[in-house]
């Protein structure tokens, strides 16, 4: 339970349900929501101005550094929620507010630093030292704020490969930005560092665009950070070395986020709601009709081996209806997914599907991200061979199909230059 802290001057009663609950929530996904201010911006509109206020009072008798770290955040983007954390400041006796309450009086808002001075005052009056605001003076230089940091990360491939890029402002001017080619099989597989302008970094992440058919869509730094880092530790499992320039500027690339990751796209849709739309899951076999899951299949060394069974059941002797052909290919299909997907390799499939889930929301694809992570929630468990993943059916049927149209293909070729005078 979050400690309540009731201030003497003011009471505010019993905390809402509603405000114990968010304050729970953010308690137990503090990353995620430091991660994801604006998202908890929207949040905090949905509480009246005494609700926000309680709601800060509740964090604030946490009082530790990932607290303060998501108020830092928050602070300075809407007046309203600013003027709610500024009362909680003043009531709530730390002396670390005192801080907040001064990092907040650069604000334009003139309610916001007459508010503050209040909030300053009655922390004074219960003994605390605080200094008092500083007269704002036109003729002293204020430097701009410092720039953000950037991040951005492409589509997965049907290896599961991908690019992430990470942008870090440099304290002086410029930028630092880190690429990497990441596989959820191997590791880190490239990594580059470089110094630049924050103008040559997106010139970069254009070209990119422009010159592959990848989709590539805006993420929270600390998640590409995360992502690098997960790489890392798949490099030494698989006898793979970390490429010397990762090791070398790791120290610049900030703090990681603590592993796991949870995927993104769980701060836009809902699991429990994800797990329950057994619609989506019947239709994830749609998403092959869209890019990029258009270019996944599996290897030809992973479905060769059942091929031949395809052939033997097209070339059976006995005359079948193209009904009674395809329920026999389907049959295949069916036990084909049951030998290739185990535990691992499912759970391999639902992170992927997790990720591309993310992608196609920024994309604006809605629906599609709602049917991509139905079927990620969907491979938890093991599905019967009667009664297979859609979307892992899907991939077996057009694998197969691939390779062995292929196959025709060739030797349709051959006969070809043989015939040929």
């Amino acid at each position: 339970m979050i400690p309540k802290n009731n201030p003497k001057k003011k009471k505010r009663g019993v905390a809402s349900p509603r405000v114990e609950a968010l304050a729970a929530e953010v308690q137990n996904h503090i990353q995620t929501w430091i991660q994801n201010a604006p998202l908890f911006r929207e949040k905090l509109r949905s509480l009246t101005p005494d609700e926000q206020e309680s709601f800060f009072l509740l964090l604030l008798g946490i009082g530790d550094d990932q607290i303060y770290a998501l108020l830092q955040k928050l602070q300075g983007q809407e007046e309203k929620i600013d003027l709610a954390l500024i009362k909680s400041l003043g009531d709530s006796g730390s002396s670390r507010a005192a801080d907040l309450l001064h990092l907040m009086a650069a604000s334009p808002s003139k309610a916001v630093v007459k508010s503050i001075r209040k909030s300053i005052f009655r922390l004074k009056s219960k003994g605390l030292p605080v200094e008092e605001m500083a007269d704002p003076s036109p003729a002293i230089y204020h430097p701009p704020p410092p720039a953000t940091s950037e991040g951005f990360i492409s589509s997965i491939i049907a290896e599961g490969k991908r690019i992430v890029w990470l942008g870090r402002p440099r304290i002086s001017q410029g930028m630092l930005s880190f690429s990497a080619v990441l596989s959820d099989l191997e590791g880190i597989l490239d990594f580059i560092a470089l110094e630049g302008s924050r103008k040559a970094f997106f010139e970069q992440l254009a070209t990119f665009k422009e010159k592959y058919s990848w989709e590539v869509v805006e993420a929270a730094p600390e998640y590409c950070l995360g992502l690098m880092v997960e790489a890392s530790e798949i490099n030494p499992k698989k006898g793979r070395a970390l490429p010397a320039t990762y090791l070398e500027v790791q120290p610049l690339m900030g703090t990681p986020p603590p592993l796991p990751l949870r995927p993104l796209i769980y701060q836009y849709l809902e699991e429990g709601e994800a797990k329950s739309r057994t619609d989506l899951l019947d239709r994830s076999a749609s998403l092959f009709q869209i890019s990029p899951f258009q270019t996944w299949f599996l290897s030809a060394e992973e479905v060769q081996k059942y091929l031949p069974w395809l052939k033997e059941s097209s070339a059976s002797r006995l005359i079948l209806t193209p009904y009674q052909k395809e329920s026999r290919f389907m049959e295949i299909y069916r036990q084909v997914v049951h030998e290739l997907f185990d535990e691992p390799r499912r759970f391999l499939y639902r992170r992927r599907l997790e990720e591309m889930a993310y992608v196609l929301w920024k994309k604006g694809q809605e629906n599609d991200a709602r049917i991509s992570l139905a079927a990620a929630l969907g491979l938890e468990k093991e599905s019967g061979i009667l009664s297979p993943h859609p979307f892992l059916l899907e991939l077996v049927k057009r694998s197969l199909t691939l390779l062995w149209e292929g196959e025709r293909e060739k030797k349709e070729e051959e006969l070809s230059l043989i015939i040929r005078p």
